[in-house]
């Protein structure tokens, strides 16, 4: 949801510039805020009341007056953007998000297996890659309603973290498009620096985890099913690495991946979970 502009604000400067200030003031980046649908005018938008303002804004979830959404504050500069939550799932749910969310992801990787081929053969660089993932993904309607999805789930995850947990999970699979269940979380530590941790599937070394810490100083630490065959990998992460933080990192590993009944990193948000004879989270939904 893009914010147009501020109840009686709207098309005055000066009013919309103080609401929009006072909404800055109160909220924050992922933060969940509840709102009411007010009504619809003739080009499309909707008035949205969130709090005591009243935000006229473009939604990409079907609604009609008098319903309650709940919104995830996106962004607050340059424009102020919030994401309706889809209907049907329970936000607090976490363990069910994180199992829709792999679910969506693999119908997404199987979908779009030609894009992330085609991107593996682009050299590791962040932004050449993610250049080139989202114009292939823009020719593919279908993949990009799947990651859209995906994406959407994502976001819900993130909202149910409790503040206290300082983690925000990631999927960008442009990154190691060669890799398949590709999923991220990133944590601030008690120390200062901020772990990213990275759980994923590859063809040669099988299932494969890696740990970046960013601080004063950079490590990265990969373990795998198969050590043996995970040097390209390797090298592939520390150069990702090397690019996205600025330094050269220390690298630790390869070492054996010991197995774990999580299914992935983000099953490190939330205690015992139940497993499954395939060895992690149903993925059914």
């Amino acid at each position: 949801m893009r914010i147009s502009g501020y109840g009686s604000g709207f098309g005055q400067p000066g009013g919309e510039r103080d609401r929009a200030a006072a909404f800055r003031a109160r909220h924050s980046i992922g933060q969940r805020v509840k709102g009411r649908i007010l009504r619809r005018e003739t080009n499309g938008l909707y008035w949205v009341q969130v709090g005591e303002a009243e935000l006229l804004a473009r939604l990409e979830v079907n609604a009609n007056p008098g319903d309650q959404l709940l919104f995830i504050v996106r962004a607050l500069t340059p424009e102020i953007m919030l994401q309706a939550l889809s209907a049907g799932v329970e936000a607090g749910d976490l363990t069910g998000l994180v199992q829709r969310f792999r679910a969506a992801r693999e119908v997404f990787e199987m979908q779009g297996a030609a894009i992330l081929t085609y991107v593996s053969t682009i050299p590791p660089q962040a932004s050449l890659r993610r250049d080139a993932f989202s114009q292939a993904l823009g020719r593919h309607q279908e993949s990009a309603q799947q990651l859209t999805k995906t994406q959407d789930y994502l976001a819900q995850i993130n909202a149910s973290l409790a503040a206290e947990q300082n983690a925000e999970a990631l999927y960008e699979p442009w990154l190691l498009p060669g890799l398949r269940r590709q999923e991220m979380l990133r944590r601030a530590r008690a120390d200062g620096t901020v772990e990213t941790a990275l759980s994923a599937t590859d063809p040669a070394c099988g299932g494969i985890e890696a740990r970046i810490i960013s601080g004063a100083s950079a490590r990265l630490a990969v373990t795998a099913e198969r050590p043996e065959t995970a040097n390209l990998v390797l090298v592939e992460l520390a150069v990702i690495t090397r690019e996205l933080l600025g330094q050269e990192p220390q690298l630790l590993g390869p070492t054996r991946l010991r197995p774990s009944p999580l299914g992935g990193v983000l099953g490190e948000l939330f205690g015992d979970v139940p497993t499954w004879s395939s060895g992690g989270l149903n993925t059914r939904v």
